[in-house]
């Protein structure tokens, strides 16, 4: 019993010292002086250069002509030409679609046949005329004859009728001819609406078709997009054509070469931006992908050249148009620029900067104006 009591005192005697001798054996802590690190800055050394605008914009593709044939005269469709269906091609001159003609013949028949009549009348007439004014004449008769006497009404109903004739007989003819629907030009067919068959009267929709000798692109454009081009303007009196900047349009992979010929006559009211017409050429010429009516594509213009500019990646112009550069002992400068002209990766700029400046590319918003920093090249990626 009575070494019990002395067991706590013991074990705290023990633990006393245990912690004695950790805390005089433990590790003496090496303190380092404190390394200040300059920040590093990837900078690119500014050159003036001879920049090329590119104005984006998008359109859809559509024909320059595009006619819907209706039929003219009334009967029964008789035949259809093999290409007259939708996508179809065709040539000027070629026959789409044939309506009965057989009307049409007799009518011209019977032209004809009215004509001649209303010239044997005529020549007729002509002889009783001129018997009237022998006859008057044998007669001795002191005063000049009347109108009637040489028979002028008579003569001049018969010219009328003569004329009537021969514009029944144009306007049978010009009926029949319309039988038969001829192509205007060369172009494709957007729609097909009748087939053999069909009875049609005058004004019923045959098909849609647009001409392929060339398609245009309208391409909306701010005030300062067109102020960028060198297009020429449209005077009155003019075509309204003009040789603008040449366009690239482009849909996937498949790219076209066009140019701009003209502008719209009009500003958006509501968007206040103004279409330039661009116009490919042969759309289907070549083996690549034809431009198609109604195809959505993007378009780059050429605009006018900027000489001795610099042009900063758009990466490192921050918000209200500040960069940072680094000055000759190395420091970090902000400074405030004027771009000319901006485009999704580039900013161009033509005063306020001065050839062989650094420019600081990697991300420097963090850094105070006048920081020491160890500016390095851009890293560049290897491709495999």
């Amino acid at each position: 019993m009575r070494m019990r009591r002395f067991v706590p005192l013991l074990i705290l005697l023990l633990g006393a010292a245990v912690i004695w001798y950790l805390m005089s054996h433990r590790p003496e802590v090496k303190r380092h002086a404190k390394k200040s690190r300059t920040p590093v800055v990837e900078v690119v050394t500014l050159q003036p250069t001879r920049y090329r605008i590119a104005i984006d914009s998008q359109g859809t593709v559509i024909p320059h002509t595009q006619t819907t044939l209706v039929a003219e005269v009334r009967g029964k469709v008789t035949a259809i030409a093999d290409h007259f269906r939708s996508g179809g091609f065709f040539n000027r001159g070629d026959t789409l679609v044939t309506i009965d003609d057989r009307d049409y013949r007799n009518a011209v028949t019977i032209a004809e046949a009215e004509l001649a009549k209303a010239r044997v009348a005529l020549d007729q007439e002509e002889a009783r005329a001129e018997q009237a004014r022998i006859d008057w004449a044998r007669l001795g008769g002191d005063e000049p004859p009347s109108d009637l006497v040489l028979r002028k009404p008579q003569l001049a109903s018969a010219r009328a009728a003569v004329a009537a004739a021969r514009a029944r007989l144009e306007q049978a003819r010009t009926d029949l001819t319309r039988t038969r629907l001829v192509a205007p030009y060369a172009g494709r067919v957007l729609e097909k609406q009748a087939d053999i068959g069909q009875f049609v009267t005058p004004g019923t929709p045959l098909g849609t078709i647009y001409a392929i000798d060339y398609v245009e692109v309208e391409l909306p454009l701010g005030e300062r997009e067109l102020e960028a081009l060198d297009m020429p303007l449209a005077r009155p009196g003019d075509s309204g054509e003009v040789e603008g900047p040449e366009v690239t349009l482009q849909s996937g992979d498949e790219r076209w070469r066009g140019r701009i010929v003209r502008t719209t006559g009009a500003v958006d009211t509501r968007t206040r931006q103004q279409y330039v017409v661009a116009r490919v050429d042969d759309p289907y010429a070549g083996g690549g992908q034809p431009l198609q009516i109604g195809q959505f594509v993007t378009a780059t213009i050429d605009g006018r050249s900027l000489e001795d500019v610099f042009v900063l990646p758009r990466a490192a112009v921050g918000p209200g148009n500040r960069i940072a550069l680094v000055d000759a002992e190395d420091r970090l400068r902000r400074r405030v620029i004027a771009p000319v002209w901006e485009s999704r990766d580039e900013v161009v700029v033509a005063a306020g900067l001065s050839p062989g400046e650094r420019l600081v590319v990697s991300p420097a918003s963090f850094l105070a104006d006048g920081t020491r920093v160890k500016p390095t090249a851009p890293e560049t990626e290897t491709k495999p």
